[in-house]
């Protein structure tokens, strides 16, 4: 993987490619996910960390500051997630994301879960298999229309900081909405 760094990293940005093709031409990225991290600290030195420094530092105590301010069921979501886990704090930082008003496009992120909106694009979902509480659980990246699937071993943070990656890796618009929890330098 780092003798064709160059011409990989050109191939994806020249030909646009679609995630089936990228990971035909370089399946390690299916079986080893932590080359996603790799590649993207070989791409932007220095800051492979930066996705969760940033969500932990900025995003969800903006989030929380948020969900304080607004009516119905998203401010007992943050007085109910203080003494919780990690994956369960994380979760709930998600759905205030869901809850929250319109943003960007007129379009609300919970919009980009359904599931008529969601079969007719490509970009890649987070999937979580079994109980968010359970020790059983499984986190999955999903490219439903590629029918790519990576399973991860991390928590809900680092499984959310494996799709960020994606994103930048695979050379993918990312919805808009997730501007300003996505972009960065």
């Amino acid at each position: 993987m780092q003798r064709t760094f160059t011409w990989r990293r050109s191939w994806i940005a020249k030909h646009s490619t679609t995630m089936t093709e990228i990971f035909k031409e370089y399946p390690r990225f299916l079986d080893m996910p932590n080359l996603l991290d790799a590649e993207f600290d070989k791409m932007h030195k220095g800051k492979g960390d930066l996705f969760i420094r940033h969500w932990e530092a900025t995003i969800i105590p903006k989030l929380k500051a948020v969900a304080v301010l607004e009516k119905g069921d998203v401010a007992p979501l943050i007085e109910e997630m203080e003494d919780q886990t990690e994956d369960v704090m994380s979760y709930a930082m998600l759905v205030v994301l869901t809850q929250l008003p319109l943003v960007a496009a007129g379009r609300s992120i919970a919009s980009l879960c359904d599931s008529q909106t969601s079969s007719q694009n490509h970009q890649p979902q987070l999937v979580c298999i079994g109980n968010l509480r359970s020790a059983a659980r499984q986190y999955v990246l999903v490219g439903r229309n590629d029918r790519i699937t990576i399973p991860l071993e991390e928590g809900l943070t680092y499984a959310v900081d494996k799709l960020f990656k994606f994103y930048w890796v695979c050379n993918l618009a990312y919805p808009a909405q997730l501007s300003s929890v996505f972009s960065f330098h």
